[in-house]
């Protein structure tokens, strides 16, 4: 009975920690509209070892193709979605005789971990069966409004995509609660959880190492390989996106803010909060803050 209890104990700390993650990752998602645009195709559509400069999103609407996405290969038809992330190698060829899609073009960064493709680590699927329905609504919009020169159509557009994603990415979490951000080695998972549930600490890469039972060089190697960052560039960055919320969202002392994330020199954080986001914590909180707190 002790032995289970431990095993539920356990099992139940990695969802929470894998939950936790997936929360910050998505916090630091950002999502930027670029263009879309309608294509009527046919048998002669056809392309070989094309890569993407943004990130596309093909929602099909008649006929089907088949789509290589880095030397994987999917049939894709009607009334499914295809989520192309930037840089990806593709290569497609029409197997119908007409073939309507629409093309969503836009930028998507994960700010945490911005040298990695954030498809890729949200462990999105290429293609999604019978998604249309559930996004009817935001694409009507999208596509009822093509052409549209009003100076504003872009807030429409980019609410509209954002709706798109989140019901494509709730769907996926409401299948397969935590196939979400799996990708991604569960010690890091640990970590993770580790450093949000004690915000004012700074550990030193050795206590991280010892907590998922590593040597240093090997948390290291972990780090690089999952996360494109070294351990203790990961703990900078997650800092950062802890502060911005902080920042944005209360009237603390910048000081204040840098001690409770375990950085005692406010001067060092600022130089830190600047080199990670391009503007000091007082720039930031005077472009995101809660101006009616002021």
């Amino acid at each position: 009975m002790l032995q289970w209890a431990k095993k539920t104990s356990g099992m139940q700390s990695e969802v929470a920690g894998t939950l936790n993650s997936y929360q910050l990752i998505i916090d630091s998602l950002d999502i930027r509209f670029l263009h879309i645009k309608q294509y009527e195709l046919d048998y002669k559509w056809q392309a070989s070892h094309r890569t993407l400069h943004h990130s596309v999103l093909w929602i099909v609407q008649h006929g089907s193709f088949l789509l290589e996405v880095d030397q994987i290969r999917y049939t894709c038809k009607e009334g499914q979605i295809c989520i192309l992330p930037a840089h990806t190698d593709i290569s497609y060829h029409a197997i119908s005789s007409r073939l309507a899609l629409t093309s969503i073009n836009f930028d998507a960064e994960i700010s945490l971990l911005s040298n990695r493709s954030w498809g890729h680590v949200l462990n999105l699927p290429v293609v999604f069966d019978q998604a249309q329905h559930s996004v009817q609504s935001p694409i009507h919009d999208m596509l009822t409004h093509i052409g549209d020169n009003s100076p504003v159509i872009s807030l429409l557009m980019q609410s509209s995509l954002l709706r798109i994603l989140y019901e494509l990415m709730n769907r996926e979490m409401a299948d397969q609660p935590i196939s979400p951000y799996t990708h991604m080695d569960n010690r890091i998972h640990t970590i993770i959880h580790y450093l949000l549930s004690h915000p004012s600490r700074m550990p030193e890469i050795r206590e991280l190492a010892e907590l998922v039972q590593l040597s240093d060089s090997h948390l290291r190697k972990l780090f690089i390989k999952q996360t494109g960052q070294a351990p203790l560039h990961f703990v900078h960055s997650l800092k950062i996106e802890q502060a911005k919320r902080l920042l944005a969202t209360s009237v603390k002392p910048i000081s204040q803010i840098s001690y409770e994330l375990g950085v005692d020199n406010a001067n060092y954080f600022t130089r830190m909060f600047k080199a990670k986001s391009g503007l000091t914590p007082l720039q930031y909180r005077q472009q995101y803050g809660l101006w009616l707190n002021d």
